[in-house]
């Protein structure tokens, strides 16, 4: 852009409104030439002064034009409204952001005359194979979708005029110029010709393209007037600043702050359209602080407004909650384009303004305003018209768990309380962690350095805890419908003790998270409550098909106590005399769960069993089950080596006899055990099967 100034006498017969200095008077003069660009002269007369002015000559780039509307559809367009003896021009945000340098698929469309009529002929254009109309009556436009993704807005040019309770305008058909002074901001009522004789032609009447140089959100018209027509310019103006990063002229932000009262009559739907497309700006805190200062925040959004300024008491103030939030959110949206993340961070502090107190021990707290919060934010959702999804319950889930890894930093890491944060987290650990990172400021930076510290070490023991537990998202490995089956109890108190017990246990660490560790320790708070299982004093058998053949199993409440393959009678028979149980032919939820190891064990999708085992025998013969249960999956070991694992070299005999009687074959793999020339040895289920067995395993 280059200045030069002149000095020049003549009579103004049209000035716009006076700024500080200056009255921005718009002379365009447009110079079309095949070998330069067009230039836009802009006048600046002092106000004083009238026979001196600058002249900013800003360059229009006719190649960068011509580059964005040499596209088929345009000329389709043009020469539908050439056919029909129509004006049409491509207009609004597709030519604004021509010159920001921006992609746009926001194509809108206006003529003079019905914009209907033009929509029709253009989708006939295409054809019914490759486009589809649809026709707007009540707001006088149509819509052309094309089979490549283009969606074409038309409208006929009109002019508005509003009543004051009111942002529906009142519509007659107008001029070009009329449709333009209706826009609401200089650099969206822009227009480019689409007729063959003045194609590419820029209509720029109150110069859009200078306020894109000077980047500015300017109205076309008296500001007072356009935002008290329609109050949801308000919302654009600030959309638009903060999007662009564009400043508001300041007659414009003035008009803003005089007219707020007025978005009163807007529908709480297009104030949310607004405020989403703010948080999902590059820099959102910017918007916010645009509403906050034209008085717009404390209307649309008061619990927000509610965290500005600082309360001193003895002397002693505490941070300004609004723009910590300001700062939390900028920090997020630097690291996630996630927009309820974003919208977790514009919350997360909502509920300090309930909770501040003053202590004289510590000073101004504000305890629990996390769970505060949390109960705030589907409030405020419903209020805003914010989804009351499950958008929703992820916001307010991260206010209510912000605090928790800050807790984790203060308090010192302890696995249990790692473990609490990853169930209750979920799949949202990452996104919260993100946002509690955000939330680390200070003007102090050594605090901040150690905070951040501190908090790399929380995510390293989450990284850790989640590889071994595996807590993130669990369910108990025994459910409701188990407690009930095993108890015979119905939906109960007591059955929320148990289940919540185990889910507990697990996560302090108490037990592993694993069924075998559950299933007894479910047995054993059970009768801390004096609840007997319905199977009590009962050996409980049934059986499975498998590949080596029709396998038995059996259990006590205590665990699985019986797989072979044998003909299972007197073994169920001498273990029942043994442990005084009465022998039953029933199924149950502990054999059910065995089944279903079994199967996947035989399909190859599992390596180890996860059951509780009732193991009988000799401490000798428990001793080699547990050694055995030791070896690799697809490994052998030899009854030395086994022998060797409990603690008695020479044994080896003892190990074998213990291998051929094990009754639960397969759990307890004794067919991996062979000798020590790698004979197969003996086994109960017959070398054939014990065969199977290793092939299955080696496949």
């Amino acid at each position: 852009m280059c200045v030069s100034r002149f000095n020049f006498s003549a009579k103004i017969t049209q000035v716009s409104k006076p700024a500080k200095l200056f009255t921005h008077f718009y002379a365009k003069f447009t110079i079309f030439s095949t070998h330069i660009s067009s230039i836009t002269m802009v006048l600046f007369l002092n106000q004083d002064n009238f026979s001196n002015f600058v002249v900013l000559f800003m360059e229009i780039d006719i190649n960068k034009i011509n580059q964005h509307i040499d596209l088929p559809v345009f000329h389709l367009v043009g020469k539908v409204a050439d056919e029909m003896k129509r004006e049409c021009y491509v207009v609004g945000g597709y030519v604004r952001d021509i010159f920001l340098e921006r992609t746009s698929n926001d194509m809108d469309f206006v003529t003079v005359g019905s914009g209907i009529e033009v929509a029709k002929a253009v989708a006939h254009s295409f054809g019914k194979k490759h486009a589809t109309l649809a026709v707007f009556k009540t707001y006088g436009t149509a819509q052309v979708k094309t089979r490549d993704g283009l969606e074409l807005e038309f409208v006929g040019a009109r002019r508005e005029s509003y009543r004051h309770d009111s942002r529906n305008p009142i519509v007659e058909d107008g001029t070009l110029h009329d449709d333009q002074l209706r826009r609401d901001f200089t650099i969206n009522a822009m227009a480019i010709s689409l007729n063959e004789a003045t194609y590419g032609k820029l209509l720029d009447p109150f110069d859009g393209i200078g306020d894109m140089e000077r980047r500015i959100i300017r109205t076309p018209l008296d500001p007072d007037i356009t935002f008290s027509d329609d109050p949801l310019r308000m919302m654009r103006a600030v959309r638009f600043a903060t999007q662009l990063q564009f400043d508001i002229y300041p007659d414009t932000l003035k008009a803003i702050c005089r007219n707020a009262e007025r978005i009163k009559i807007i529908t709480r739907e297009r104030i949310a359209e607004e405020l989403m497309k703010i948080v999902r700006s590059p820099y959102p805190s910017r918007g916010f602080y645009l509403l906050d200062k034209c008085g717009l925040l404390k209307l649309i959004f008061p619990e927000l407004a509610a965290l500005k300024g600082v309360d001193n008491s003895h002397g002693r103030g505490h941070k300004d909650n609004f723009l910590h939030t300001m700062q939390v959110l900028d920090n997020v949206a630097q690291n996630s384009t996630n927009e309820w993340l974003r919208w977790a961070a514009v919350m997360h502090d909502i509920g300090k303004p309930a909770t501040k107190r003053w202590d004289d021990q510590l000073g101004w707290t504000f305890h629990n305003h996390n769970f505060i919060g949390e109960k705030m934010v589907p409030k405020v959702f419903g209020r805003m018209r914010l989804p009351l999804n499950e958008h929703m319950k992820y916001v307010k889930k991260l206010v209510g768990l912000h605090m928790r890894p800050i807790a984790l930093v203060e308090d010192g890491v302890t696995d249990s309380a790692v473990r609490r944060l990853l169930f209750d987290a979920g799949d949202d650990i990452g996104d919260l962690m993100t946002l509690c990172k955000a939330d680390i400021t200070s003007k102090n930076q050594e605090k901040v350095k150690r905070f951040r510290d501190n908090f790399d070490l929380v995510k390293s023991k989450l990284i850790d805890i989640e590889e071994k537990d595996r807590v993130r998202n669990f369910q108990p490995p025994v459910d409701g419908a188990e407690v009930m089956t095993t108890f015979g109890l119905t939906p109960s108190r007591e059955v929320g003790l148990i289940k919540d017990s185990i889910k507990d246990a697990i996560l302090d660490g108490i037990i592993e998270n694993k069924y075998s560790s559950a299933y007894p320790y479910m047995m054993q708070r059970a009768a801390e409550l004096n609840i007997e299982p319905v199977n009590n004093g009962q050996l409980c058998y049934a059986t499975a098909s498998s590949p080596i053949g029709n396998i038995t199993i059996a259990c006590s409440t205590q665990g699985i106590i019986l797989i072979t393959t044998n003909n299972a009678t007197d073994m169920l028979s001498k273990l029942g005399k043994e442990l005084k149980l009465t022998v039953v032919e029933q199924d149950n939820t502990l054999i059910a769960r065995c089944r279903e190891q079994l199967d996947q064990y035989f399909a190859g999708e599992r390596k180890e069993f996860d059951l509780p085992y009732h193991i009988t025998g000799s401490e000798f013969a428990q001793g080699v089950m547990h050694a055995m249960a030791a070896i690799p999956y697809g490994s052998t070991a030899t009854y030395a080596q086994i022998a060797k694992a409990t603690g008695n070299d020479k044994a080896y005999r003892a190990v074998a006899q213990a291998c051929h009687i094990n009754p639960m074959m397969i759990v307890f793999p004794c067919h991996r055990v062979v000798a020590s020339d790698g004979s197969l040895g003996g086994f109960r289920g017959g070398i054939d099967i014990k065969q199977q067995l290793l092939d299955i395993e080696k496949k």
